[in-house]
């Protein structure tokens, strides 16, 4: 194999291909990155034996070849290269030989014969979807998603494809995103449900382009997404998704409406001194002014801060996790939020004040149970006795 290209661009097609990379495995063939060079075209593959990606490279070429190489080490000397061109070679050894105009590099390959070949089947169901479209799903639901191995069916995003809308759903029991695009065909046929991964999801994102148009081709227990330079296949997660719909409340008639910006900074500032374990903040609602209450009582810091605020019910307390809220309402893009509640220990609505066109964003934050502060008149009563 022989070959030359450019740092820059060696280097980001490494950065997109080394996060299916295991860090740690007992198969070191899977440390590696498969490099196939054919003509002028240079293709990276990695493999977790889950989750494979494979992108392609122009390069200048003038000897095919195939070998395998330690991904780490390769991303991390091609990074502290200059932006200049590299000459990529294997010796009789197996051993690549990086060659700049004054340095050599040489690292030791593994036997390529042992590098997993993952055969993609025809898939019946295939999806076409705009880059930046699903860019937009994944970014809006992969925040709220588990990261508890005992529970695997959370731990990626919940899919449902009908003939006329596509379902991002992400949940880790305490919080839920639902994104629902509703400008999208499919054939009554091609209607499906499905669990992806986030780590392929992850790997998406790394490789996406926002006007590219993504081909998506869904398997009986896989995925492939065919990118304009990039092939991601991925294991679809086996098991049941919980009915999410069953969780999202119907009951919710106080319509609070507050000042996103607003609201984050706020909470920042005042959940500074919330409890380092529980987060918690404590809201205390009345119709034209919301309090954000914390308080840490191991090392005796409080807070509390007012903003305004439109709310339709006369008072109402409430308790959350900060890291949550926040989490939520940083993945609100509209300038108003409008949060439909029910009571203190019922789960909250939140979503943007106006919705983009063809697009539905549910988002659920579950309360914290917090000791009841007597409200108004009744607190200043007891402050006089």
């Amino acid at each position: 194999m022989n070959f030359t290209v450019a740092q820059d661009e060696l280097y980001e097609s490494l950065h997109k291909v080394v996060g299916v990379v295991p860090q740690k495995t007992t198969i070191s063939i899977l440390t590696c990155i498969l490099l196939e060079l054919k003509g002028n075209q240079l293709s990276l593959t990695g493999t977790d034996l889950e989750i494979s990606a494979t992108l392609s490279l122009s390069v200048k070429g003038s000897e095919d070849g195939t070998a395998a190489i330690p991904a780490r080490l390769f991303l991390e000397i091609v990074r502290e290269l200059p932006n200049i061109p590299l000459n990529i070679t294997t010796d009789e050894g197996d051993k690549i030989i990086i060659k700049t105009e004054k340095g050599e590099y040489k690292i030791s390959s593994q036997l390529k014969e042992d590098f997993p070949k993952i055969q993609i089947e025809e898939s019946a169901a295939v999806y076409q979807l705009a880059g930046v479209q699903l860019q937009r799903m994944i970014n809006n639901t992969l925040f709220a998603v588990s990261t508890d191995e005992l529970r695997p069916a959370l731990t990626g995003i919940y899919v449902e494809i009908t003939p006329t809308e596509i379902r991002f759903v992400g949940t880790d029991g305490h919080r839920l995103s639902r994104y629902i695009f509703k400008d999208f065909k499919a054939d009554e046929a091609s209607s499906s449900n499905m669990i992806i991964p986030t780590k392929a999801l992850n790997l998406l994102l790394r490789n996406l382009g926002e006007e590219e148009e993504i081909n998506v081709q869904v398997g009986e227990d896989h995925i492939v997404f065919n990118l304009k330079d990039a092939l991601i296949y991925s294991k679809l997660i086996s098991g049941t998704y919980p009915n999410y719909e069953r969780v999202i409340p119907v009951g919710n008639d106080k319509k609070l409406q507050v000042n996103r910006d607003l609201f984050i900074s706020t909470l920042r500032r005042v959940s500074i001194f919330s409890s380092s374990l529980t987060h918690q903040v404590r809201l205390v609602l009345m119709p034209q002014e919301m309090t954000i209450h914390s308080e840490d009582i191991e090392f005796g810091a409080e807070a509390k801060e007012s903003i305004p605020v439109s709310f339709s019910d006369e008072w109402l307390q409430l308790g959350y996790n900060s890291n949550y809220l926040l989490d939520i309402l940083r993945h609100i893009d509209s300038e108003e939020v409008l949060i439909s509640l029910k009571d203190s220990s019922s789960a909250a609505i939140i979503q943007p004040a106006e919705q983009k066109d063809q697009e539905e964003i549910t988002l659920l934050l579950m309360p914290i149970r917090i000791a009841e502060e007597p409200q108004g008149n009744e607190k200043e009563e007891e402050e006089e006795e």
